[in-house]
C-alpha cells in the first residue's frame, strides 16, 4: 500500500473519530428533547445557558449538587446491604443493631428543646420529649450511616460544578482574607432552615478554623415580616464591631424576633444605644439599601430561597448536611 492510500486512510480514520464525538452535540443542537416553540422560534437548553437566565443557571448548579447526594444515597444503601451479606443478617437490622444501645441522655433531650423553645409556641418540655428522643434517635442513625460510608472506598465522579463570582462587598465575616477557601452565605435571621443550617456552620469553622472564610450576606424573605428589622439591627451592630454577638442571639430567637424582642436582644450586646437608635432609624435609607443591594446580587447569581451558600463560587442550596460541605471544602483545599 503507497503512502498516499496510507496518508487518505489516517486522514477517514480522524474524520471518523471527529464525527463520532461531534454527532452527539450536532444530534443535540438540531434535534434537541428539551425546547421551547414561539410562533415557530426554538429556544434550546442553550439559548439559556447562552442568555443566562437566571432559573435555568440555579437549576445547572443545583443539578451537580443533587446528582452527588444520590450517588451518596445509593452508596449508603449499597453498603448497608454488603454489611448485612457479611453478617448473615437482613439489611433494616444493620443500623438498628449498631445503634441499639443508644439512649440519649436527659441533658442531649433538654438541649435540643432549649435550642428550638422559639419555634415550639409555648409547648412544655414534657409533650415535645418523646419526639426529640425521635429525633436524636434518627440523628444518630444518620451519623452510624456516615460513619459505614468512611469504612469503605468510595469515589464519586461527576461533572465540574459551575462556579460563580459572588463578591463580599465589605460584609460581615470571619476567618483570614488568604483562607485558600471561601464560604459566602445568603441567610434570614427569621428562617427556621437557616436556624438550623447555624449548628453546621458552627461545626464546620471549629474544624477548619483558618482554612477558611466565611461571609454574611442578607437575604431576609419578604414573607417573613420581622426579618427587615432584624437584619437592619444586625447591621446597625455591625457598625459597632458587635455584628456576631447580636447575630448569635438573632439566631437564637429566630421564631420571635418581633421589633420589641430585637431591641431587648440589642441591649444584651454592648453597644452604643444612642449611636445604635440613630442607626436602627435609618433616615437616609443607607441601612435598607444595603441590605436590598445583598438580595439583589444574591438573586443575579441564583439565590431565590435561604440559606444559600457559595464555596469558592461553588452553589449549595439549602440547609444541607455537614457532609455535603465537607466534601466539597476538602475537595477544595487539596486543589
Amino acid at each position: 500500500m503507497d503512502k498516499t492510500k496510507i496518508s487518505l486512510l489516517a486522514i477517514l480514520a480522524l474524520f471518523l473519530v471527529y464525527v463520532g464525538i461531534s454527532l452527539p452535540a450536532i444530534k443535540e443542537y438540531y434535534m434537541p428533547q428539551n425546547y421551547l416553540l414561539i410562533n415557530g422560534k426554538k429556544y434550546t437548553e442553550q439559548d439559556l445557558k447562552k442568555l443566562e437566565f437566571p432559573p435555568y443557571t440555579s437549576i445547572r448548579k443545583n443539578y451537580h449538587n443533587e446528582l452527588q447526594n444520590v450517588f451518596y444515597s445509593f452508596a449508603s444503601q449499597e453498603i448497608i446491604n454488603l454489611e448485612a451479606k457479611s453478617q448473615g443478617i437482613p439489611s433494616d437490622q444493620v443500623i438498628n443493631n449498631l445503634t441499639k444501645n443508644y439512649n440519649p441522655s436527659e441533658e442531649e433531650i433538654m438541649a435540643v428543646y432549649d435550642s428550638y423553645k422559639s419555634q415550639l409556641q409555648g409547648r412544655k418540655y414534657e409533650e415535645v420529649r418523646q419526639q426529640i428522643v425521635d429525633f436524636l434517635v434518627n440523628q444518630k442513625k444518620n451519623e452510624v450511616r456516615n460513619q459505614l460510608l468512611k469504612k469503605y472506598e468510595i469515589q464519586v465522579h461527576t461533572e465540574k460544578p459551575p462556579r460563580l463570582v459572588v463578591e463580599e462587598k465589605s460584609n460581615p465575616a470571619l476567618g483570614p482574607n488568604n483562607a485558600k477557601v471561601t464560604i459566602i452565605e445568603f441567610s434570614d435571621f427569621e428562617c427556621p432552615y437557616c436556624q438550623r443550617s447555624q449548628s453546621v456552620n458552627t461545626k464546620l469553622r471549629e474544624k477548619y478554623k483558618d482554612q477558611i472564610r466565611w461571609v454574611f450576606r442578607d437575604y431576609p424573605l419578604p414573607f417573613h415580616q420581622n426579618a427587615m428589622f432584624a437584619h437592619i439591627a444586625a447591621n446597625c451592630a455591625y457598625k459597632q464591631n458587635k455584628f456576631w454577638e447580636i447575630f448569635k442571639l438573632l439566631f437564637e430567637n429566630t421564631g420571635n424576633l418581633t421589633r420589641e424582642k430585637v431591641l431587648e436582644l440589642s441591649k444584651m450586646v454592648e453597644l452604643d444605644q444612642t449611636q445604635f437608635n440613630q442607626c436602627i432609624a435609618d433616615k437616609d435609607g443607607s441601612v435598607r439599601n444595603e441590605i436590598e443591594s445583598d438580595v439583589q446580587d444574591g438573586q443575579k447569581v441564583g439565590v431565590n430561597g435561604t440559606p444559600a451558600f457559595f464555596i469558592n463560587g461553588i452553589f449549595v442550596e439549602g440547609a444541607q448536611g455537614y457532609e455535603v460541605f465537607e466534601r466539597i471544602i476538602e475537595e477544595e483545599l487539596k486543589n
